[in-house]
């Protein structure tokens, strides 16, 4: 079985998703957007269907 990603907690998940929102750079943004959903505890495969 895969390993799964892990963060560390250095943001909340509603900071995650308020700098997802806010980024106004494309790279910047998918790069929170990413970091968010795994913070809410979906897999690599998921993510990679949703973005």
């Amino acid at each position: 079985m895969p390993k799964r990603i892990s963060i560390e907690p250095h943001l909340s998940i509603g900071e995650l998703e308020q700098r997802y929102h806010q980024g106004k750079d494309p790279i910047e943004r998918s790069h929170y957007q990413i970091i968010w959903l795994l913070a809410q505890g979906r897999t690599s495969e998921e993510i990679a269907v949703m973005t």
